[in-house]
């Protein structure tokens, strides 16, 4: 008998193992996730930075001009739009203040301009300068001979400064003069004299984190969101000293605050002066973002930081939604140069409103300068316009 011996079984084929992943798809993966990480990194701290600039108090001088010459009755000065804008202006150093006029004479690199008077310090070649557009310093009295008290008003955050320059009588319709972001009170001086020639008293207020003011609780600028109560409280304080009613004289952020208090009672309130208003945030944010060179992503993105920062509404400060609501006569002025506010949103506003309720002058010159470069026009403008809405 023969035994048959089994075959052994074929061994098993194995399977092929799977190729393990390159490590060149690897470090491109990672390198990938880095540079999302990195880019959102740094479209975030743009975006934290250019908020943290609109919120950012600050009340620094800067001087970016020097001096090239000065003589008697002259100054030389590097050309750029600001030196060689016709116009009224002062020229400003550390110390001291000389009044400006007319341009006699320069290049194509330097400007000549007159020198009407030094009121303070010595003007002399290499001294580093500022144009200001304001024009005067000191108090009503110092800068423009003109009577007034320091009076303080109260507000949600302490005893507020203000002056007041009277008028004809306290029981009669009052003018409140509001600066504009990061200013002070010195901003209001050039309307002054128009304004206590109708015979109206003119109260000019420092608002919270002013110099010498009560400060916010986080210290930080909010764009005019919390900062109109403040003039809401002056115009309390107004009314418990004998107003009639009040005008509302805004320049620049101080503008957005008056239209924030007058769309939210505008039953005392007769009239309403803007002066280079804000009259929407996000497109201004926008101006500004442009003028730095962001892209229009990470401005977007610094707007949400501002936004979450200082917790305002940017769709509140869109002005032109109010327009056809408007009923309280307004005057506004707005200039053809403006690097500073979006100037299409103030256009859209008057616009908007019913017909006849806003008077809007557009103007040569930069922002709030409206004024500088014609005093006459601007005057007899606001000058016919208080008269006719400061009449009890």
């Amino acid at each position: 008998m023969t035994t048959r011996v089994p075959e052994s079984p074929a061994p098993a084929t194995p399977e092929p193992s799977r190729p393990p992943r390159p490590r060149r798809a690897r470090r491109l993966v990672s390198a990938f996730l880095a540079v999302v990480v990195l880019l959102c990194a740094a479209v975030g701290g743009i975006g934290w930075y250019f908020a943290g600039m609109a919120a950012q108090v600050d009340h620094s001088a800067e001087y970016p001009l020097t001096v090239t010459d000065a003589a008697p009755g002259t100054v030389t000065l590097p050309r750029d739009p600001d030196t060689e804008r016709p116009g009224t202006w002062a020229l400003v150093w550390k110390g001291g203040r000389a009044m400006l006029g007319p341009i006699v004479g320069g290049d194509g690199e330097h400007v000549v301009r007159q020198v009407t008077s030094v009121p303070q310090g010595r003007l002399a070649k290499g001294a580093k300068v500022a144009i200001d557009h304001w024009l005067y310093d000191g108090d009503p009295k110092t800068a423009l001979g003109l009577d007034f008290q320091a009076v303080t008003y109260p507000s949600q955050v302490g005893p507020m400064p203000a002056w007041l320059v009277p008028g004809a009588s306290p029981k009669s319709t009052w003018v409140i003069a509001v600066h504009g972001r990061n200013a002070d009170k010195a901003e209001t001086f050039r309307s002054m004299k128009a304004v206590h020639a109708t015979g109206l008293p003119l109260l000019s207020i420092a608002y919270r984190n002013d110099v010498g003011a009560p400060k916010s609780a986080d210290h930080k600028n909010h764009l005019g969101d919390t900062e109109w109560n403040d003039l809401a409280s002056a115009i309390v304080y107004a009314r418990s000293q004998g107003a009639t009613g009040v005008v509302l004289y805004g320049w620049s952020m101080g503008g957005a605050m008056a239209l924030t208090v007058l769309r939210k009672d505008p039953s005392f309130v007769r009239g309403v002066v803007l002066d280079s208003p804000v009259m929407d945030w996000s497109a201004t944010l926008d101006k500004q973002g442009d003028a730095r060179h962001l892209p229009r992503f990470i401005t977007a993105v610094a707007k949400r930081v501002l936004s979450h920062r200082i917790g305002i509404d940017l769709r509140d400060f869109d002005q032109r939604r109010y327009a056809p609501r408007l009923r309280t006569p307004t005057l506004m002025f707005t200039t053809a140069d403006d690097a500073t506010v979006a100037n299409r949103p103030a256009f859209a506003f008057a616009k908007a409103a019913p017909p006849g309720m806003v008077t809007h002058i557009a103007a040569q010159g930069d922002h709030t300068e409206a004024w500088n470069t014609d005093p006459a026009g601007y005057e007899r403008a606001l000058t016919a316009f208080l008269s006719r809405v400061g009449r009890p």
